[in-house]
């Protein structure tokens, strides 16, 4: 009987909005990861779709633009990674179509139906940093994403993840006042120089409300490669052993892991 860790991962990741540069971009950042056995597939959102996701609404449109092409794709994948670092609708849509082929896989195959499962990468950062900011109370973790309005957004949705109204391990997010299209269009010590200073100022933030941040997720999958910038401004700020303990979380290879280690375990 072939091993289930000999059977490779289908894992198809999805750029919800219309950028292809943007999901060339997440091709050598996933390939790269050294995970054997896995086979990696990659959707660009349809046009006329978002070309940019620049806020709650725009995550909105772009999962509707992309719904029904997504469809006819879940049976033959088998892990599903939404690559938009929002509370993006796409991903109870496709866990509630997977609950669906699911049921009727069961029926078909006798009981054997395969499990599918979808996450994305705002969640999968998240969970990430939990479980590296360490036991103290005094420890946290957040966000450094694109334009303002994802400072109240990202706020609001990891409180809601949590269940809670406020949380000690959530600091918070700064931006960079760039959108997701200007993260790879602009020149490239622009963009070092924006992440730097919303680095500095989350760091700060933590300091004023006694929390040390241990774990800085890059709020946007066009962030991908900047994990160097973010290294900079924490140990300008924390000195040289301080910044190097803090953990730098790219959402789209803490998916990838997470996804894969669902699909290998059967859970």
């Amino acid at each position: 009987m072939t091993q289930q860790s000999e059977v490779p991962v289908r894992i198809l990741i999805i750029n919800p909005n219309t950028s292809t540069h943007m999901t060339d971009a997440l091709k050598p950042a996933v390939e790269g990861l050294g995970y054997q056995n896995v086979q990696f597939s990659f959707f660009t959102s349809p046009t006329p779709g978002v070309p940019s996701i620049n806020s709650p609404e725009d995550a909105a449109a772009s999962a509707e633009a992309c719904l029904q092409s997504l469809i006819p794709m879940l049976p033959m994948h088998d892990v599903f990674l939404i690559a938009c670092y929002s509370q993006h609708p796409l991903v109870p849509q496709l866990k509630r179509e997977c609950e669906i082929l699911s049921r009727e896989a069961t029926k078909g195959a006798g009981g054997a139906g395969a499990r599918k499962y979808v996450t994305g990468i705002f969640e999968a950062s998240v969970l990430a940093s939990l479980a590296l900011v360490g036991s103290q109370p005094d420890t946290g973790f957040g966000i450094v994403s694109t334009g303002k309005i994802w400072e109240t957004a990202l706020k609001e949705a990891v409180h809601e993840m949590f269940g809670v109204s406020e949380s000690k391990r959530f600091v918070g997010c700064q931006t960079t006042g760039l959108n997701a299209s200007e993260l790879h269009e602009l020149p490239p010590e622009e963009v070092r120089g924006k992440m730097k200073e919303a680095t500095q100022h989350l760091l700060r933030d933590g300091k004023k409300v006694g929390s040390h941040v241990r774990a800085v997720c890059l709020g946007c999958a066009g962030m991908v490669g900047l994990e160097e910038a973010v290294r900079e401004a924490c140990i300008e700020e924390l000195g040289d052993e301080g910044g190097k303990n803090v953990a730098i979380v790219d959402g789209v290879k803490a998916g990838v892991g997470a996804l894969i280690t669902l699909a290998r375990g059967g859970f």
